[in-house]
Protein backbone atom coordinates (compact mmCIF):
# COMPACT_ATOMS: atom_id res chain seq x y z
CA UNK A 1 0.00 0.00 0.00
CA UNK A 2 2.69 2.51 0.76
CA UNK A 3 4.55 1.71 -2.46
CA UNK A 4 1.34 2.78 -4.24
CA UNK A 5 0.88 5.70 -2.48
CA UNK A 6 4.52 6.51 -2.91
CA UNK A 7 4.22 6.37 -6.85
CA UNK A 8 0.83 8.41 -6.98
CA UNK A 9 2.46 10.87 -5.33
CA UNK A 10 5.33 10.70 -7.05
CA UNK A 11 3.48 11.01 -10.59
CA UNK A 12 1.56 14.05 -9.48
CA UNK A 13 5.04 15.85 -9.01
CA UNK A 14 6.20 14.72 -12.53
CA UNK A 15 2.97 15.83 -13.97
CA UNK A 16 3.12 19.09 -11.63
CA UNK A 17 6.88 19.80 -13.28
CA UNK A 18 6.10 19.36 -16.53
CA UNK A 19 3.25 21.81 -16.26
CA UNK A 20 5.27 24.19 -15.07
CA UNK A 21 7.79 23.88 -17.29
CA UNK A 22 7.74 27.15 -20.21
CA UNK A 23 8.02 26.86 -24.48
CA UNK A 24 11.40 28.11 -25.36
CA UNK A 25 11.10 31.13 -26.90
CA UNK A 26 12.50 32.08 -30.57
CA UNK A 27 13.72 36.33 -30.89
CA UNK A 28 15.72 37.86 -33.60
CA UNK A 29 18.48 39.92 -32.46
CA UNK A 30 20.05 42.54 -35.00
CA UNK A 31 24.00 41.52 -35.17
CA UNK A 32 25.35 44.58 -37.24
CA UNK A 33 28.78 44.12 -37.22
CA UNK A 34 28.30 40.52 -38.14
CA UNK A 35 30.80 40.21 -41.68
CA UNK A 36 31.11 36.36 -42.73
CA UNK A 37 31.06 32.58 -42.24
CA UNK A 38 33.58 32.64 -39.47
CA UNK A 39 31.77 35.07 -37.50
CA UNK A 40 28.76 32.62 -37.59
CA UNK A 41 31.06 29.89 -36.24
CA UNK A 42 31.77 31.83 -33.64
CA UNK A 43 28.60 32.96 -32.25
CA UNK A 44 26.79 29.86 -33.11
CA UNK A 45 29.46 28.09 -31.39
CA UNK A 46 29.70 30.64 -28.25
CA UNK A 47 25.86 30.00 -27.56
CA UNK A 48 25.68 26.56 -27.28
CA UNK A 49 27.20 26.93 -24.34
CA UNK A 50 24.62 29.49 -22.59
CA UNK A 51 22.52 28.00 -20.14
CA UNK A 52 19.10 28.01 -21.23
CA UNK A 53 19.80 28.51 -25.23
CA UNK A 54 18.58 25.38 -26.99
CA UNK A 55 19.13 26.85 -30.91
CA UNK A 56 21.04 29.11 -32.37
CA UNK A 57 21.33 30.35 -36.41
CA UNK A 58 23.60 33.27 -37.55
CA UNK A 59 22.34 34.63 -40.92
CA UNK A 60 25.52 37.11 -41.91
CA UNK A 61 24.30 38.14 -45.24
CA UNK A 62 20.76 39.73 -43.06
CA UNK A 63 22.51 40.53 -40.23
CA UNK A 64 20.51 38.84 -37.50
CA UNK A 65 20.98 35.67 -35.19
CA UNK A 66 18.06 33.65 -34.58
CA UNK A 67 18.30 32.35 -30.92
CA UNK A 68 16.07 30.10 -29.30
CA UNK A 69 15.80 29.59 -25.31
CA UNK A 70 14.43 28.96 -21.91
CA UNK A 71 12.53 31.75 -20.56
CA UNK A 72 12.80 29.81 -17.21
CA UNK A 73 16.92 29.61 -17.87
CA UNK A 74 17.97 32.64 -19.34
CA UNK A 75 16.38 36.19 -20.63
CA UNK A 76 17.39 38.28 -23.67
CA UNK A 77 19.46 40.49 -22.07
CA UNK A 78 21.92 37.42 -21.16
CA UNK A 79 21.87 36.02 -24.84
CA UNK A 80 22.35 39.89 -26.02
CA UNK A 81 25.44 39.52 -23.47
CA UNK A 82 26.56 36.91 -24.53
CA UNK A 83 27.27 38.00 -28.23
CA UNK A 84 28.38 40.70 -27.45
CA UNK A 85 31.09 39.23 -25.44
CA UNK A 86 32.28 36.75 -28.25
CA UNK A 87 33.20 40.37 -30.30
CA UNK A 88 29.92 41.16 -32.28
CA UNK A 89 27.16 44.13 -31.33
CA UNK A 90 23.86 42.89 -30.41
CA UNK A 91 21.28 45.07 -31.16
CA UNK A 92 22.13 48.00 -28.33
CA UNK A 93 25.02 46.34 -26.86
CA UNK A 94 27.89 46.92 -28.06
CA UNK A 95 31.02 44.12 -28.40
CA UNK A 96 33.55 43.62 -25.64
CA UNK A 97 36.67 45.59 -27.23
CA UNK A 98 38.90 42.84 -26.04
CA UNK A 99 37.15 40.01 -27.58
CA UNK A 100 36.41 42.16 -30.50
CA UNK A 101 40.25 43.03 -30.89
CA UNK A 102 40.96 39.02 -31.21
CA UNK A 103 38.63 38.39 -33.74
CA UNK A 104 40.76 37.54 -37.44
CA UNK A 105 41.05 40.37 -39.33
CA UNK A 106 38.32 39.29 -41.73
CA UNK A 107 35.56 39.33 -39.30
CA UNK A 108 36.25 42.91 -37.98
CA UNK A 109 34.41 46.16 -39.87
CA UNK A 110 36.39 47.49 -42.23
CA UNK A 111 38.33 50.91 -41.28
CA UNK A 112 37.41 53.60 -43.08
Amino acid sequence: MKHILFLMFFSVVLLNVNAQQKKPVTVKISTPTVQCEKCKKTIEDYLKYEEGVTNVVVDFKQKFAKVTYLVDRTNLENIKTAIANTGYDAEEIKADTDAYNKLPKCCKKPSK
